[in-house]
């Protein structure tokens, strides 16, 4: 089986998270849009932030989740689309 190195992942010379590119569809576009949409939600929060109640450090972190998150469903939703075009015709 070849698992897909997650793309934050790669930044050792040893990728330590995969996805199973034998999961099913569903699983996979579950996966992908859990993160995608707790990235949104995350980022919504971040926007009505107001400058006295976040500081830079706050919203560095912030970005970096969201990132990451969004990185990781990306990455899951390029496989599931991949599965998806290898799918028969019907």
């Amino acid at each position: 089986m070849d698992y897909h190195a997650f793309t934050s992942s790669n930044t050792t010379d040893h990728p330590v998270a995969f996805i199973n590119p034998q999961a099913t569809l569903l699983d996979l576009l579950n996966y992908a849009g859990l993160h995608i949409r707790a990235a949104r939600d995350m980022l919504d929060s971040v926007s009505s932030m107001t400058s006295r109640n976040a500081d830079n450090l706050d919203l560095t972190r912030f970005s970096s989740v969201a990132t990451l998150l969004l990185q990781d469903g990306c990455d899951v939703l390029r496989v599931a689309e991949q599965q998806a075009m290898d799918l028969p015709e019907p």
